[in-house]
């Protein structure tokens, strides 16, 4: 397992930074007509009946093919700065409690100061590309109105100032901090099992070249099972928070008169506060309707977090050789 810090590492932290980009890159470009139909979803009101491929049909019928891929700049920068960010942050928190703080301290508790590695990885995180996710969050919703990186960003400036950029970096921390240290946590638990199962399944009667070729494998199946699992739980945790931070990440959003605004997005969920928000949530829908959008987002994790720790894990494994 190379996520995460180890004495007996060969990789360098910028070699594994250039792993966390390209495993960012990748899983944007596969993921992103995903996030469009998600985001569109959690700013609608609660609709019992409808689906979230009901709603990507009628994007497709009433937007078009290329709506699915607004805002997909911005998140190649969003998935680069995130997912390197996270990885980076993560590798040198662990590699501080490998080698100082797990001397002063039991086992016990050396697990608990790696799961506030991955919270601390991912409030940096999160800090660090509000500005951007807000900007591109704007663009999904009404290209038209925030057009590019730097239009994007005056329009935002000009409805809210500076603050506008981080609207929503509340509920982000609440969201990012665990889960991301749950995420790390569920994967560096799960992939060993996974992989040592495996590998005892294999056959110990295998030539240099066909062992070589079997590690590959092992690595990409371990890998896929723990991530897909890593994700499911830590966004389930905590999509009360991601829910609450798209509205109010819109909270200042007005639209534009002179710009077309299309159907679907014409009234929107929106709040100012995180409290308010999770209390409107429960007053109008219930506990369910912290769980708008559920469904999808889940489905994206499980194909985000797949990709994500499959792609690290195995360019992490090619630069080795």
């Amino acid at each position: 397992m190379v996520v995460g810090y180890k004495k007996e590492e060969t990789l360098t932290p910028n070699q594994k930074l250039i792993a966390g980009v390209v495993s960012g890159i990748t899983t944007r470009f596969i993921t992103q007509p995903l996030d469009i139909v998600k985001v569109r979803t959690q700013l609608q009101a609660k609709d019992k009946s409808a689906t979230w491929i009901g709603l990507s049909w009628r994007i497709l019928k009433e937007e078009g093919f290329t709506t699915f891929w607004h805002g997909h700049s911005l998140g190649q920068l969003h998935s680069i700065m995130s997912v390197a960010s996270q990885f980076h942050a993560y590798e040198i928190s662990t590699k501080f409690v490998e080698n100082y703080a797990s001397q002063y301290t039991s086992p016990q508790f050396k697990k608990v100061l790696l799961f506030m590695c991955g919270i601390f990885a991912g409030c940096a995180s999160a800090t660090l590309v509000s500005p951007i996710e807000v900007i591109r969050v704007r663009q999904m919703v009404v290209k038209a109105q925030y057009g590019g990186v730097f239009q994007g960003a005056r329009e935002v400036y000009r409805r809210g100032g500076i603050l506008a950029f981080y609207e929503g970096l509340t509920a982000s921390l609440m969201q990012m901090g665990p889960q991301v240290g749950i995420t790390f946590a569920v994967f560096r638990f799960v992939q060993p099992l996974v992989l040592n199962y495996v590998a005892y399944m294999e056959n110990p009667e295998q030539t240099d070249a066909e062992k070589k070729a079997t590690e590959t494998k092992q690595l990409l199946i371990s890998s896929s099972i723990a991530g897909s699992t890593a994700g499911f739980v830590s966004k389930t945790a905590t999509y009360p928070f991601d829910l609450a931070k798209r509205r109010l990440q819109i909270a200042s959003h007005k639209p534009d008169p002179n710009v077309k605004t299309p159907a679907m997005t014409q009234k929107l969920v929106r709040c100012s506060t995180l409290m308010s928000c999770l209390l409107d949530m429960i007053r109008k829908d219930g506990l369910p309707g912290m769980y708008t959008g559920w469904t999808i987002t889940i489905f994206k994790a499980q194909v985000t977090s797949l990709l994500i720790f499959t792609t690290y894990e195995m360019v992490c494994y090619a630069m080795r050789d």
